[in-house]
């Protein structure tokens, strides 16, 4: 006989493949719909040339339109998605904003999102990553390396990273933190006027140039005054750090030297003591503490779950609640499943983690490959839920400020259309939903894009995120949650497409 709670999950998981046929059936007759009336509109041929991936004879066909003064709106929309496939950013650019001078849909407007990626804050051409948002919302800190300072030439994330802050109130960067160190994992104090991160340097001249695979030290700055102080260094190894929420204290978990495991510790900043939080008697990481700053939620591993003779990250990890003014814990997640990743809602009642509990990848084994769905462990009722099934791929999963809904990172929501071409490859799109897996919307395209990290606004209003196409590096990119841009956003939008 199955638990009430394993039902529970089943019936979750039930309703939502239900949701997601009923959405596809929505989809298939809506698109079978567009294709009739496709089918009589001058759009026919050119629709027709694109799907047999005849690039250039649409792009020629959609210059006879427009030449002819025929169907202007949807013969520039489609003359710039052809311009962009073919690498012709500065003609794409110029068809989209030729289309802004007629009325568009909503449904352009977010075929054109899928092309810009909404709303560029750092190029593409460099590599960047780690977004963050001070808590007023106004501001972005995230790493970039633009420079190859490791000689293989190319830039990715084992060159050396400075530190930005972008000002989203006045569309402007500050560097913060040379590129000389390899820095990453930048963190808002609550006030916004101190800066904690990560930094691996070089102790001595013959010593390599750090990377992201150095043990990186511990080390904060006071924004205002631009001082820089070094809290641990990197023979800590020190990883996952967060502010307290009332800023006197960071979290963190760290390899201290001598030790083969890793703990999770308090330091104060007033007299820089260091407490330890959870022993590291088991390797521990992944911090999250609850808004009232009373309970502590993390990963931790402890059982030879493979078999292999030792206990490592290799085995699954369970999730574990510690209630720090008691020191008593309890397992919320075992590790029967690997589970990763948890965040506490902003009311601090609830979990949200991965879990990977089925061999998606068809090897024989349940490891970190395999596809995760979000659950969200409810406090109150002492049982969890499945928000979003491991059908697809799922990560970067967070709440919105106000708690009711989950922003994540996945492709499960939508397939390439067999009419697109297959020129580029399946990505990653951002997607949010409610806490029981209903509404689930589609905030940045998987179409042309990949995408990682994404931050949201404590504020709710916007997400931000690396993203790349193929033929890319990684930049750093800002999607509205809640509304589609204006013409005026539009047009600035696709002008710095790049």
């Amino acid at each position: 006989m199955l638990s009430l709670r394993a039902k529970r999950s089943n019936l979750a998981v039930s309703y939502q493949n239900y949701e997601i046929a009923s959405s596809r059936r929505l989809l298939a007759m809506t698109r079978c719909l567009t294709s009739v009336i496709t089918l009589f509109s001058p759009m026919a041929k050119g629709v027709k040339l694109m799907r047999q991936e005849r690039i250039n004879d649409a792009i020629s066909f959609f210059n006879g339109l427009i030449a002819r003064k025929k169907s202007l709106p949807d013969a520039y929309y489609n003359l710039g998605k052809c311009y962009f496939k073919t690498g012709m950013l500065r003609k794409a650019k110029e068809a989209f904003l030729a289309l802004l001078s007629y009325p568009v849909t909503d449904e352009t407007v977010r075929g054109i999102l899928e092309i810009t990626n909404w709303r560029m804050l750092a190029s593409n051409r460099y590599c960047n990553n780690w977004p963050s948002f001070s808590c007023d919302g106004s501001k972005v800190a995230f790493v970039s390396a633009r420079r190859d300072t490791n000689g293989n030439g190319k830039l990715d994330p084992d060159d050396c990273c400075g530190i930005y802050i972008y000002d989203l109130e006045s569309d402007t960067e500050i560097a913060i933190v040379d590129d000389d160190f390899h820095n990453m994992m930048p963190v808002f104090s609550p006030d916004g006027g101190r800066l904690a991160y990560l930094s691996a340097r070089k102790e001595r001249v013959s010593d390599p140039m750090p990377g992201q695979g150095s043990a990186h030290g511990l080390y904060i700055m006071n924004l205002d005054a631009g001082t820089e102080e070094k809290l641990l260094d990197s023979s800590f190894k020190v990883k996952h750090v967060t502010f307290s929420n009332n800023g006197e204290n960071l979290i963190f978990s760290c390899w201290r030297p001598g030790h083969d495991t890793s703990a999770i510790y308090s330091m104060n900043l007033a007299n820089r003591t260091m407490e330890i939080l959870v022993p590291g008697v088991h390797e521990s990481t992944f911090p999250s503490v609850a808004a009232s700053g009373n309970k502590l939620v993390y990963s931790s591993w402890r059982r030879d779950t493979n078999d292999d003779g030792v206990i490592n990250i290799r085995d699954n990890s369970g999730i574990y609640l510690r209630d720090m003014r008691l020191s008593t814990e309890q397992n919320i997640a075992p590790d029967i499943y690997n589970n990763t990743f948890p965040v506490f809602s902003p009311n601090g009642y609830d979990v949200l983690f991965l879990s990977a509990r089925r061999d998606t990848d068809g090897d024989g084994r349940i490891t970190s490959q395999d596809n995760s769905g979000i659950y969200l462990w409810d406090s109150v009722l002492k049982q969890e839920r499945c928000i979003v099934s491991d059908r697809f791929y799922n990560k970067f999963a967070g709440f919105t400020p106000d708690g009711k809904e989950i922003v994540f990172l996945s492709h499960w929501c939508t397939r390439k259309c067999k009419a697109e071409a297959v020129d580029y490859f399946q990505n990653k799109g951002i997607y949010l939903c409610n806490l029981y897996g209903k509404g689930v919307r589609q905030i940045v395209s998987d179409k042309f894009y990949g995408c990682r990290c994404p931050a949201i606004s404590p504020k709710g209003d916007f997400v931000v995120y690396v993203s790349w196409r193929n033929d890319t590096n990684r930049g750093l990119y800002c999607a509205c949650l809640k509304r589609l841009p204006s013409k005026k956003e539009l047009r600035e939008w696709i002008d710095s497409l790049q």
